[in-house]
């Protein structure tokens, strides 16, 4: 009998440090966002290599669409329900900051990752401050058909005349690929504006942002002149309006598609799904007696003020950084390494990487303004409105200038 209580107390006091031990485990989520080429296992085996080696912890990892993602941590921000972590665009980044909302990160990494870092590629320093950690850093790039296109086009009027030699829309094939749906970015436009010499806002001389310019002659020419691609010279895919990035990368990587504009990601894709035809990259165009010159992206991992969990949150940014995670993730989404670690591992040496990596000195990044992506909404529906025909380029972007300084107290 006594052996049966003694037993029975072993056993309770088994169980209620089991229970403790459960309930102590540490709870990290992170809003992580859906890269094209990253695959869902991905997320689902770091998930489970980073709790075996942090057995108190329990990570959750919240897949989100890339369109879908601002809104969504806006909403989880509102809803009081923050995760401890997300990836963002860092052009986001000064909008949190005006909610108050992002820790410093800094002190809840190890020193060892922060020097794997190179300091160009901490965009999400602001005031000396370090909020975020860049996830991915790349320029955007030409791909076209080598099999059909002899020599990439160096200006966009040399893209214009390959275009009208290779259209063939009775076969369904488009010279060039025009995203005119409403995005999470406004990349197809910047690659115009930016080969145009132009940009969103005048520069003040302190750097800070001055009134918006995109209707100046560089402005309203860039989206002239996509609007002649699509309307004039019907290059295009037909119906525009009707495809976003990703829809208009599945139509090159089906074959549908001479030149497409995007990013490290679509060579991924390429190679991820063994296409039969030839392709190859290239510097973005611009337009003549302008200077060349792209959008340079960046993404970032912040952590929030109000998680309970940053010490736990430090541990798993510090597992990700780790050279066997960042080198599986950077292949999947094709952009160069952000840390020192891969700089010179054999397969970024390829190609794509090598003009990526030649294009950042004369690269522009998106304007660090806490109401971009109110001012991005702004000059996309402006630009859905010229392409069916509702507006022509000029109106449009005087309108979105307008509206935009309004927005910004200009």
């Amino acid at each position: 009998m006594r052996r049966w209580i003694v037993g029975c107390v072993v056993v309770v006091v088994m169980m209620l440090l089991l229970s403790a031990f459960a309930g102590a485990q540490k709870k990290v989520s992170i809003l992580w966002m859906e890269y094209d080429g990253l695959t869902p296992d991905y997320a689902l085996n770091l998930e489970k290599a980073f709790e075996e080696a942090n057995p108190g912890v329990d990570l959750e990892i919240i897949s989100t669409p890339w369109d879908l993602g601002h809104d969504r941590l806006i909403s989880l921000l509102a809803g009081k329900e923050p995760p401890d972590l997300a990836v963002i665009g860092t052009r986001w980044l000064l909008e949190l900051l005006d909610m108050d909302v992002v820790e410093p990160i800094e002190k809840w990494v190890s020193k060892d990752l922060l020097n794997n870092i190179d300091p160009a590629l901490m965009e999400g320093k602001v005031k000396g401050v370090l909020y975020g950690l860049p996830v991915a850093a790349g320029t955007r790039l030409m791909y076209y058909r080598s099999d059909i296109i002899d020599k990439a086009p160096e200006t966009f009027e040399e893209m214009l005349q390959i275009a009208l030699k290779i259209h063939k829309p009775e076969e369904k094939f488009y010279a060039v690929g025009m995203s005119g749906k409403k995005y999470v970015e406004l990349t197809e436009y910047a690659y115009y504006l930016f080969g145009n010499g132009g940009y969103f806002f005048e520069i003040l001389p302190d750097g800070s942002y001055g009134k918006c310019t995109v209707n100046d002659e560089a402005g309203v020419g860039a989206l002239a002149f996509m609007n002649d691609l699509v309307n004039k010279y019907k290059v295009t895919q037909p119906g525009v309006t009707a495809y976003r990035r990703d829809e208009l990368q599945d139509l090159f990587i089906a074959g549908n598609l001479g030149i497409f504009l995007s990013g490290g990601f679509t060579a991924a894709l390429l190679e991820q799904r063994g296409v039969t035809f030839k392709w190859d990259v290239a510097p973005m165009p611009h337009f003549e007696g302008k200077p060349q010159s792209t959008i340079i992206i960046t993404d970032s991992i912040v952590l929030f003020k109000d998680s309970d969990a940053k010490e736990e949150a430090g541990k798993f940014l510090d597992f990700f950084y780790s050279d066997p995670w960042r080198i599986q993730f950077d292949k999947m989404v094709g952009f160069p390494p952000v840390t020192k670690s891969l700089a010179n591992d054999p397969f970024f040496q390829k190609p794509v990487y090598k003009v990526m990596i030649e294009q950042i000195p004369n690269a522009k990044g998106w304007p660090l303004i806490p109401e971009w992506p109110e001012c991005n909404d702004i000059i996309w529906d402006n630009i859905v409105a010229t392409f069916l025909g509702e507006k022509d380029p000029k109106t449009a972007m005087d309108d979105a200038a307008r509206e935009i300084d309004a927005l910004r107290g200009m």
